[in-house]
Protein backbone atom coordinates (compact mmCIF):
# COMPACT_ATOMS: atom_id res chain seq x y z
CA UNK A 1 0.00 0.00 0.00
CA UNK A 2 0.98 3.62 -0.81
CA UNK A 3 1.49 5.84 2.39
CA UNK A 4 2.28 9.97 2.04
CA UNK A 5 3.43 11.45 4.85
CA UNK A 6 2.67 15.20 4.65
CA UNK A 7 2.56 17.78 7.22
CA UNK A 8 2.77 14.79 9.92
CA UNK A 9 -0.35 12.75 9.04
CA UNK A 10 -0.66 9.95 6.88
CA UNK A 11 -2.53 9.56 3.69
CA UNK A 12 -3.53 6.96 1.70
CA UNK A 13 -2.29 6.45 -2.09
CA UNK A 14 -5.06 7.71 -4.36
CA UNK A 15 -5.21 4.00 -6.06
CA UNK A 16 -6.02 2.11 -2.47
CA UNK A 17 -7.99 5.29 -1.42
CA UNK A 18 -10.59 4.13 -4.21
CA UNK A 19 -10.37 0.34 -3.77
CA UNK A 20 -11.49 0.73 0.02
CA UNK A 21 -14.22 3.44 -0.80
CA UNK A 22 -15.87 0.64 -3.61
CA UNK A 23 -15.52 -1.93 -0.91
CA UNK A 24 -17.38 -0.35 2.22
CA UNK A 25 -19.21 1.43 -0.49
CA UNK A 26 -23.24 0.14 -0.50
CA UNK A 27 -24.29 -1.44 -3.70
CA UNK A 28 -28.09 -2.50 -4.74
CA UNK A 29 -27.38 -5.83 -5.50
CA UNK A 30 -24.05 -8.54 -5.86
CA UNK A 31 -24.42 -11.57 -7.86
CA UNK A 32 -22.33 -14.28 -6.24
CA UNK A 33 -21.62 -17.26 -9.16
CA UNK A 34 -18.57 -19.67 -10.08
CA UNK A 35 -15.93 -17.06 -12.06
CA UNK A 36 -12.52 -18.67 -11.93
CA UNK A 37 -12.99 -21.05 -14.76
CA UNK A 38 -13.80 -20.73 -18.99
CA UNK A 39 -17.45 -23.13 -18.63
CA UNK A 40 -19.40 -20.89 -20.70
CA UNK A 41 -22.41 -22.53 -18.19
CA UNK A 42 -20.77 -21.61 -15.00
CA UNK A 43 -20.51 -17.23 -16.52
CA UNK A 44 -24.23 -17.51 -18.62
CA UNK A 45 -25.95 -18.72 -15.21
CA UNK A 46 -25.48 -15.83 -13.21
CA UNK A 47 -29.47 -13.91 -12.92
CA UNK A 48 -27.47 -10.96 -13.09
CA UNK A 49 -27.16 -11.26 -16.48
CA UNK A 50 -30.90 -11.33 -17.46
CA UNK A 51 -33.03 -8.96 -14.55
CA UNK A 52 -32.73 -5.75 -13.18
CA UNK A 53 -32.00 -5.77 -9.42
CA UNK A 54 -30.60 -2.33 -9.53
CA UNK A 55 -26.68 -0.89 -8.80
CA UNK A 56 -24.61 -4.54 -9.26
CA UNK A 57 -21.52 -5.76 -9.37
CA UNK A 58 -20.55 -10.21 -9.90
CA UNK A 59 -18.32 -11.94 -7.47
CA UNK A 60 -16.50 -15.75 -7.02
CA UNK A 61 -17.92 -17.48 -4.54
CA UNK A 62 -14.34 -17.18 -2.25
CA UNK A 63 -14.55 -13.54 -2.73
CA UNK A 64 -16.46 -11.68 0.66
CA UNK A 65 -19.69 -9.52 -0.49
CA UNK A 66 -19.66 -5.62 0.48
CA UNK A 67 -22.71 -3.95 1.80
CA UNK A 68 -25.85 -4.92 -0.25
CA UNK A 69 -29.40 -4.80 0.34
CA UNK A 70 -29.20 -8.21 -1.73
CA UNK A 71 -27.17 -10.83 -2.34
CA UNK A 72 -28.15 -13.34 -5.03
CA UNK A 73 -26.59 -16.68 -5.21
CA UNK A 74 -26.31 -18.88 -8.26
CA UNK A 75 -27.18 -20.74 -10.32
CA UNK A 76 -25.55 -23.61 -11.30
CA UNK A 77 -23.66 -26.79 -9.68
CA UNK A 78 -22.81 -25.14 -6.73
CA UNK A 79 -24.61 -26.00 -3.75
CA UNK A 80 -21.42 -26.41 -1.78
CA UNK A 81 -19.93 -22.97 -2.76
CA UNK A 82 -23.45 -21.55 -1.54
CA UNK A 83 -22.93 -22.97 2.04
CA UNK A 84 -19.60 -22.17 2.25
CA UNK A 85 -20.23 -18.56 1.25
CA UNK A 86 -23.47 -18.43 3.21
CA UNK A 87 -21.45 -19.26 6.30
CA UNK A 88 -18.05 -16.67 5.33
CA UNK A 89 -19.09 -13.91 3.15
CA UNK A 90 -22.51 -12.79 3.16
CA UNK A 91 -22.57 -10.27 6.77
CA UNK A 92 -22.83 -7.63 4.82
CA UNK A 93 -26.14 -8.24 2.73
CA UNK A 94 -29.61 -7.57 4.23
CA UNK A 95 -30.99 -9.92 2.15
CA UNK A 96 -29.97 -13.42 0.50
CA UNK A 97 -31.60 -15.45 -1.88
CA UNK A 98 -30.35 -18.57 -3.27
CA UNK A 99 -32.02 -18.77 -7.10
CA UNK A 100 -31.46 -21.83 -9.67
CA UNK A 101 -28.81 -23.57 -7.89
CA UNK A 102 -28.36 -26.96 -7.72
CA UNK A 103 -30.08 -29.51 -4.88
CA UNK A 104 -29.84 -32.48 -5.01
CA UNK A 105 -32.03 -34.86 -2.47
CA UNK A 106 -29.30 -35.48 -0.87
CA UNK A 107 -28.45 -32.10 -0.22
CA UNK A 108 -31.92 -31.30 0.78
CA UNK A 109 -31.32 -33.59 3.28
CA UNK A 110 -28.18 -32.22 4.48
CA UNK A 111 -27.52 -29.97 7.30
CA UNK A 112 -25.63 -27.50 4.91
CA UNK A 113 -29.01 -27.00 3.49
CA UNK A 114 -30.54 -26.62 7.43
CA UNK A 115 -28.37 -23.62 7.10
CA UNK A 116 -28.55 -21.98 3.93
CA UNK A 117 -32.38 -21.81 4.28
CA UNK A 118 -32.12 -20.49 7.73
CA UNK A 119 -30.08 -17.89 6.39
CA UNK A 120 -31.63 -16.92 3.09
CA UNK A 121 -34.51 -14.94 2.33
CA UNK A 122 -35.96 -17.24 -0.56
CA UNK A 123 -34.15 -20.60 -1.85
CA UNK A 124 -35.23 -22.59 -5.29
CA UNK A 125 -33.18 -24.65 -7.43
CA UNK A 126 -32.55 -26.25 -11.37
CA UNK A 127 -33.57 -29.44 -10.01
CA UNK A 128 -37.14 -30.61 -10.43
CA UNK A 129 -39.31 -32.78 -7.66
CA UNK A 130 -36.92 -31.80 -4.86
CA UNK A 131 -39.38 -31.76 -1.65
CA UNK A 132 -40.07 -28.11 -0.17
CA UNK A 133 -37.74 -26.32 -2.56
CA UNK A 134 -39.11 -24.03 -5.13
CA UNK A 135 -38.42 -25.21 -8.45
CA UNK A 136 -36.65 -22.58 -10.81
CA UNK A 137 -34.98 -23.47 -14.19
CA UNK A 138 -31.22 -22.19 -15.14
CA UNK A 139 -31.84 -18.28 -15.49
CA UNK A 140 -29.54 -18.89 -18.76
CA UNK A 141 -33.11 -19.21 -20.67
CA UNK A 142 -33.65 -15.56 -20.33
CA UNK A 143 -31.34 -14.95 -22.70
CA UNK A 144 -32.64 -13.50 -26.09
CA UNK A 145 -30.58 -15.69 -27.99
CA UNK A 146 -33.04 -18.06 -27.97
CA UNK A 147 -35.45 -15.48 -29.55
CA UNK A 148 -32.53 -15.13 -32.65
CA UNK A 149 -31.09 -18.62 -32.94
CA UNK A 150 -30.29 -19.72 -36.99
CA UNK A 151 -32.09 -23.03 -38.36
CA UNK A 152 -29.88 -26.17 -38.07
CA UNK A 153 -27.13 -26.91 -40.97
CA UNK A 154 -26.37 -30.14 -39.80
CA UNK A 155 -28.09 -33.24 -39.42
CA UNK A 156 -25.79 -34.18 -35.78
CA UNK A 157 -23.39 -31.76 -33.97
CA UNK A 158 -21.53 -32.66 -30.99
CA UNK A 159 -21.66 -30.20 -27.97
CA UNK A 160 -18.61 -31.60 -24.87
CA UNK A 161 -17.48 -31.14 -21.44
CA UNK A 162 -14.21 -30.27 -22.08
CA UNK A 163 -12.95 -32.13 -18.75
CA UNK A 164 -15.72 -35.08 -18.54
CA UNK A 165 -14.69 -36.44 -21.74
CA UNK A 166 -12.65 -38.69 -22.24
CA UNK A 167 -14.57 -41.60 -22.51
CA UNK A 168 -16.51 -40.16 -25.25
CA UNK A 169 -16.74 -41.64 -28.36
CA UNK A 170 -15.99 -39.55 -31.26
CA UNK A 171 -17.10 -40.26 -34.61
CA UNK A 172 -15.22 -39.11 -37.50
CA UNK A 173 -16.49 -35.79 -39.12
CA UNK A 174 -19.43 -34.92 -36.91
CA UNK A 175 -19.06 -31.03 -35.97
CA UNK A 176 -17.74 -30.77 -32.17
CA UNK A 177 -17.59 -27.88 -29.90
CA UNK A 178 -16.41 -28.36 -25.87
CA UNK A 179 -18.08 -26.02 -23.26
CA UNK A 180 -15.25 -24.20 -22.67
CA UNK A 181 -14.66 -22.34 -26.33
CA UNK A 182 -16.03 -18.90 -26.70
CA UNK A 183 -19.23 -17.64 -24.81
CA UNK A 184 -22.74 -18.38 -24.73
CA UNK A 185 -23.25 -16.69 -28.28
CA UNK A 186 -20.80 -18.63 -29.60
CA UNK A 187 -22.23 -22.14 -27.85
CA UNK A 188 -26.17 -21.24 -28.68
CA UNK A 189 -24.99 -20.73 -32.21
CA UNK A 190 -23.22 -24.26 -32.34
CA UNK A 191 -25.75 -25.82 -30.66
CA UNK A 192 -28.22 -24.25 -32.93
CA UNK A 193 -26.47 -25.49 -35.87
CA UNK A 194 -28.09 -29.49 -35.48
CA UNK A 195 -31.11 -30.51 -35.72
CA UNK A 196 -29.98 -33.30 -33.06
CA UNK A 197 -27.69 -32.07 -30.31
CA UNK A 198 -25.54 -35.24 -28.86
CA UNK A 199 -23.91 -33.39 -25.80
CA UNK A 200 -22.70 -34.28 -22.05
CA UNK A 201 -22.74 -31.25 -20.86
CA UNK A 202 -25.39 -29.93 -18.38
CA UNK A 203 -25.78 -26.80 -20.15
CA UNK A 204 -25.51 -28.14 -23.52
CA UNK A 205 -28.59 -30.47 -22.56
CA UNK A 206 -30.05 -27.65 -21.32
CA UNK A 207 -29.53 -24.79 -23.92
CA UNK A 208 -30.42 -27.72 -26.52
CA UNK A 209 -34.11 -28.39 -25.14
CA UNK A 210 -34.49 -24.61 -24.94
CA UNK A 211 -33.86 -23.95 -28.86
CA UNK A 212 -36.66 -27.20 -30.08
CA UNK A 213 -33.51 -29.40 -31.11
CA UNK A 214 -33.75 -33.31 -30.60
CA UNK A 215 -31.31 -33.81 -27.62
CA UNK A 216 -29.40 -36.89 -26.87
CA UNK A 217 -27.60 -37.25 -23.45
CA UNK A 218 -24.30 -38.31 -22.29
CA UNK A 219 -24.73 -37.82 -18.70
CA UNK A 220 -21.76 -38.12 -16.38
CA UNK A 221 -23.34 -37.48 -13.02
CA UNK A 222 -26.82 -37.79 -11.68
CA UNK A 223 -27.14 -33.98 -11.93
CA UNK A 224 -28.76 -34.52 -15.80
CA UNK A 225 -31.53 -36.37 -14.06
CA UNK A 226 -33.31 -33.43 -12.85
CA UNK A 227 -35.16 -31.14 -15.42
CA UNK A 228 -38.71 -31.40 -15.16
CA UNK A 229 -38.63 -33.50 -18.92
CA UNK A 230 -35.44 -35.51 -19.05
CA UNK A 231 -33.83 -35.91 -22.25
CA UNK A 232 -33.19 -39.18 -23.71
CA UNK A 233 -30.05 -40.29 -22.02
CA UNK A 234 -27.28 -42.50 -23.15
CA UNK A 235 -23.97 -44.00 -22.40
CA UNK A 236 -20.48 -42.46 -23.85
CA UNK A 237 -19.48 -45.55 -25.51
CA UNK A 238 -22.82 -46.30 -27.78
CA UNK A 239 -24.39 -43.16 -28.27
CA UNK A 240 -23.75 -43.50 -31.84
CA UNK A 241 -26.10 -46.55 -32.21
CA UNK A 242 -28.54 -44.27 -30.59
CA UNK A 243 -28.56 -40.96 -32.43
CA UNK A 244 -32.28 -41.95 -34.05
CA UNK A 245 -33.58 -42.31 -30.58
CA UNK A 246 -33.00 -38.79 -30.33
CA UNK A 247 -36.13 -36.72 -28.94
CA UNK A 248 -37.31 -33.29 -28.35
CA UNK A 249 -38.83 -31.61 -25.18
CA UNK A 250 -41.75 -29.26 -26.10
CA UNK A 251 -42.29 -26.17 -23.98
CA UNK A 252 -38.74 -25.92 -22.09
CA UNK A 253 -38.13 -22.63 -22.89
CA UNK A 254 -41.52 -21.04 -22.00
CA UNK A 255 -41.35 -22.92 -18.99
CA UNK A 256 -38.21 -21.87 -17.69
CA UNK A 257 -38.78 -18.13 -18.76
CA UNK A 258 -42.31 -17.83 -16.84
CA UNK A 259 -41.38 -19.47 -13.61
CA UNK A 260 -37.76 -17.08 -13.37
CA UNK A 261 -39.90 -14.28 -13.95
CA UNK A 262 -42.48 -15.06 -11.18
CA UNK A 263 -39.81 -15.70 -9.13
CA UNK A 264 -37.79 -12.32 -9.89
CA UNK A 265 -41.04 -11.07 -8.88
CA UNK A 266 -40.69 -12.77 -5.39
CA UNK A 267 -37.34 -11.09 -5.14
CA UNK A 268 -38.31 -8.01 -5.81
CA UNK A 269 -40.69 -7.91 -2.97
CA UNK A 270 -37.66 -8.64 -0.81
CA UNK A 271 -36.15 -4.96 -1.78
Amino acid sequence: MQVLRIGGSLFVGIRNLCCWKRFFALIDTAFIHRRAENNVGDFACTPGNYFDLGRHEFFGFTQEVPSCNLAVLGGGQVFRDVVNSTIYNLGRAKKRVVWGVGISPKDRASVGYDLVEGNCDLVSTRNWGIEGCEYVPCASAMSPLFDKAPEPTHDVVLFSHAKKSDKLVRVSGMREQNNHSGTMADAVKFIASGATVVTNSFHGTYWAMCLGRKVLCVPFNRKFEFFRENPVMVSPDDWPDQIKNAERREGVLQDARVLNQQFYEKVQNLI
